[in-house]
């Protein structure tokens, strides 16, 4: 199995299908999946997970229907001859999910910034997830405790919100609403 050289363009899905370790693949640039992120990083997933899983559960419950999922990195998103690993992803269509992953658009992403990723995160990722249709965005900052709220309008990402930790964020147009972070 090949390992590819970071960073290198020209990469295909073709070859990042053969690559030991975990790896994104943006625009034919592959990107290493390590080392694993640090524990602020975790914790913020965690939380945030939890609270996204809690609230989908509750809107289930309301609503008497089926909904969306979420799910927790690793998990492979495939957009067109991309994939990438985000975070957090909520998909609300069970048609866009199959056994290697979720292929086109989730209806959320989240992406928690770590030093080794947070440039990626807040350009590459960014110009993906728009280009793509991702209708959400959220970005958060563990270190300096805030979020970052993105949706789409007219094809291009706008500021929905600036969320503290603590603060209450209204995710999916409004659907579920979750705590940031936690009070601490």
């Amino acid at each position: 199995m090949a390992v590819p050289q970071a960073k290198s363009a020209g990469h295909t899905l073709d070859e990042w299908r053969h690559w030991e370790g975990r790896w994104e693949l943006i625009h034919g640039v592959a990107y290493d999946m390590t080392p694993a992120p640090g524990i602020e990083h975790q914790r913020a997933s965690g939380t945030l997970f939890g609270a996204i899983f809690n609230a989908l559960s509750e809107a289930r419950s309301r609503t008497g229907q089926g909904g969306c999922e979420v799910f927790a990195a690793p998990v492979d998103v495939f957009l067109g001859d991309n994939v990438v690993q985000p975070d957090i992803v909520v998909v609300c269509d069970a048609a866009r999910l199959n056994a290697r992953g979720v292929e086109g658009s989730p209806d959320l992403v989240v992406e928690i910034l770590s030093p080794s990723t947070a440039g990626k995160d807040v350009t590459r990722k960014w110009w993906l997830y728009e280009a793509s249709g991702v209708p959400e965005y959220l970005i958060v900052d563990p270190t300096e405790r805030v979020g970052r709220l993105l949706r789409l309008q007219q094809d291009k990402y706008q500021d929905a919100a600036h969320v503290e930790w603590g603060e209450l964020a209204a995710l999916l147009g409004g659907r579920i609403t979750v705590r940031l972070g936690s009070i601490d």
